[in-house]
């Protein structure tokens, strides 16, 4: 079974933003921080750059379900 499974959308959004799925994969399981959101949803960060890649996941038990994945332009300028 996969560490790591993702949602339609997400799929959509790893062919329209670039991403490849082992990079976020990578991301979801060893982020460089990660925040805790609503319910059962966290995020996970890593800076890629100047840039911070900020992959939306389900789930606080494997495998972790990807609901999206952007660069998060509010995160760009911020150190952290």
């Amino acid at each position: 079974m996969s560490e790591v499974k993702f949602t339609r959308h997400a799929e959509e959004m790893l062919i329209e933003r670039e991403f490849e799925r082992e990079f976020v994969i990578d991301v979801v399981l060893n982020p460089e921080w990660r925040e805790e959101g609503e319910g059962d949803i966290w995020y996970a960060f890593r800076r890629v750059g100047e840039r911070v890649v900020r992959v939306v996941v389900r789930g606080k038990e494997k495998p972790y379900i990807v609901v999206t994945v952007y660069f998060d332009r509010r995160l760009r300028r911020k150190s952290r």
